[in-house]
């Protein structure tokens, strides 16, 4: 992927819409998981840009976030 400080600030997106979906849910079992693997509670701006930076843990998170929404469509629909 392009490393290019566009594609840094839209990663950063991702991951703040990521943790707001999350949050959304009003799941506490799945929140505790997010805040612990995913992105870490009262996440900030600079700290979402941090972890864009990392291309690895970028993927590592998506990854993670789809696992958990499946979770959550799997069980609580």
């Amino acid at each position: 992927m392009n490393d290019s400080k566009e594609a840094k600030i839209l990663r950063a997106n991702l991951l703040g819409g990521m943790d707001s979906y999350i949050r959304e849910l009003g799941d506490e079992e799945i929140w505790w998981d997010w805040i612990a693997e995913g992105v870490p509670d009262e996440c900030d701006e600079e700290t979402l840009m941090e972890i864009a930076e990392e291309e690895s843990e970028f993927i590592r998170i998506t990854k993670f976030f789809y696992d958990l929404v499946k979770y959550d469509l799997e069980n609580n629909n």
